[in-house]
């Protein structure tokens, strides 16, 4: 038997009923790999680099930001391909999620308690190989078990809990940069709720043995479940592209706190209130918009492209609020307004994504692909915007980050066979 043949899985069933307990587990799962990865990087990594070395917080912000992201592209890869080829009472995936997120665990209080550069950085990158697996294992839930009738529904559902874990645990976090010092309290509050929301989603997703699968030859041949797909076709490498181009801007939010304290002048205190009232906005505006995903992809006929495209660039357009009004409260206005767009992204990406998967046999590997590219997105978005603000000053990263979203969102234009 070839190994293409042993690794064969079976598509999830369709029974007639909303696949309600899958859906409850990703949205569980989501917010617990999401959360404290997007929580620390986004705000305490760099608020505890500050602490650390205030002179060089820029560069050594952007130097620890890439070594993470490097990480994760790696282990992304990795971890998806080996979460493939897993066979267990368990099945595939929850393995994997659960011995991660106990190493992830002891990882996150090490950070937290030490003041040590090279002890607390050499634990979150550890932890940053963790929330890897964690990620590509939880993602390929979608495709294991829920058929794909309902993945519309439930990727508004994923997009929900991808901005509670995106702004809810910054806006969280935000309350503790200014305390953040040789412990970080914020870390432990953080890793307690990804911990009872990781213990929630596999309790209720209760994935299905899958030991009557083949297991795979571990040969040469095995060597190509590791591999990009090759030929997976236009639309698959105009998703790795539009999901590079969306998170390419991050360095706007890397810099979020040093861009209010030195070039808006807002004391330390007062740019953390002021970063929890962004997140926080941005969190409502965007749960709204993941709520109205469907809707709104009616007005399309039901078609993902172009309300994904229409929300991509609408993350950007605000970009030019704080440029024109340098002050907190139209930043504030534009993370806020920003929300919105992405929402109406969030929520259809990852039905999107899963739409263009070239092999039902490899959906973690080649989803690991795709988000190994917004991995690659995230590494470079530090570089590009420290090489933006050395050129221009922080005021030149809000029309990189228009420029940027825009490309995007013509790229994902560019998918030929997606509705």
């Amino acid at each position: 038997m070839s190994n293409a043949e042993s690794t064969k899985t079976m598509e999830p069933k369709d029974s007639g009923k909303y696949p309600w307990r899958p859906v409850i587990g990703q949205f569980f799962c989501t917010i617990a790999f999401y959360g404290p990865f997007f929580g620390i990087s986004g705000i305490l990594l760099p608020a505890k680099i500050g602490f650390i070395d205030p002179v060089n917080k820029v560069n050594l912000t952007a130097t620890a930001t890439t070594v993470t992201l490097i990480i994760s592209v790696f282990a992304g890869i990795i971890f998806g391909a080996l979460s493939d080829m897993t066979r267990s009472r368990f099945g595939a995936r929850t393995p994997w999620l659960i011995g991660t997120s106990v190493v992830a665990t002891v990882c996150l209080i090490i950070f937290a308690v030490n003041d040590n550069t090279a002890i607390a950085m050499a634990a979150w990158f550890v932890y940053t190989a963790c929330y890897s697996a964690m990620m590509s294992a939880g993602m390929a839930w979608m495709h294991d078990l829920i058929p794909e009738k309902y993945r519309g529904s439930a990727s508004s559902s994923f997009g929900i809990a991808t901005q509670i874990g995106l702004n809810g645990f910054q806006s969280l976090c935000s309350l503790f940069v200014a305390s953040v010092g040789a412990v970080s309290n914020g870390v432990f509050v953080t890793l307690v709720i990804a911990d009872i929301a990781m213990i929630i989603a596999v309790i209720v997703t209760a994935e299905p043995s899958n030991k009557d699968i083949p297991p795979v030859k571990l040969d040469l041949s095995a060597f190509k479940q590791f591999l990009p797909p090759t030929h997976a076709g236009r639309d698959y490498w105009f998703a790795c592209i539009s999901r590079l181009l969306y998170m390419l801007p991050g360095g706007i939010g890397t810099y979020r706190l040093y861009t209010l304290t030195d070039w808006m002048h807002t004391s330390a205190a007062s740019a953390a209130t002021w970063m929890a009232l962004m997140s926080m906005l941005s969190l409502i505006f965007a749960i709204i918009m993941s709520a109205l995903s469907g809707p709104v992809s009616m007005l399309f006929k039901g078609g993902m492209k172009i309300p994904a495209a229409v929300g991509m660039f609408l993350v950007g357009v605000p970009c030019w609020l704080p440029l024109i009004v340098p002050t907190p409260l139209m930043y504030t206005i534009y993370v806020a307004l920003s929300g919105i767009g992405g929402g109406l992204f969030i929520a259809i990406d990852q039905s999107l994504m899963t739409s263009v998967l070239p092999n039902p046999d490899q959906a973690a590997k080649d989803l690991s692909f795709i988000n190994a590219m917004g991995t690659v997105g995230q590494m470079l978005a530090p570089l590009l915007g420290a090489w933006v603000f050395h050129q221009f000053g922080y005021a030149g990263l809000f029309p990189m980050g228009f420029i940027v979203l825009t490309l995007g969102a013509l790229s994902i234009l560019g998918m030929k066979n997606v509705k």
